[in-house]
């Protein structure tokens, strides 16, 4: 592992937020000024197909990444785009129950409003 890659895991582990790929490089420049954008993304596309690490697509937005490749859901908040992790085990059981197989990934956003955006909406 090199020390640009281990700089962007710890930085990613350190982080309790979905961070995006420019936000990734932002955080890593300030602890590695030299490090380029390319080596950024191209490790970020390493530990992805690794299973390192996650890449999350979102809507109307620049893709994020999670530290947590094991499966499991997440709450995306519309009104400030807020991402956070939701576990789906029970869930997931049901839907393996239902189709009468096993389930070997998926990707599950719930999209909701978090409390503070209920707050001001309700204003």
């Amino acid at each position: 592992m090199t020390r640009q890659r281990r700089l962007i895991l710890d930085l990613m582990r350190q982080s309790p937020r979905h961070m995006t790929a420019d936000e990734i490089f932002a955080k890593a420049r300030e602890e590695m000024p030299s490090i380029a954008r390319g080596t950024v993304y191209r490790n970020l596309k390493l530990m992805e197909q690794a299973k390192e690490i996650a890449r999350l697509e979102m809507p109307g937005g620049p893709d994020r990444f999670d530290k947590t490749s094991n499966p499991h859901g997440h709450l995306y908040c519309d009104g400030c785009g807020e991402l956070q992790d939701i576990p789906v085990v029970g869930l997931v059981r049901e839907i393996e129950d239902a189709i009468g197989t096993e389930v070997r990934s998926y990707q599950l956003t719930i999209h909701y409003l978090c409390p503070e955006c209920r707050r001001k909406q309700a204003q």
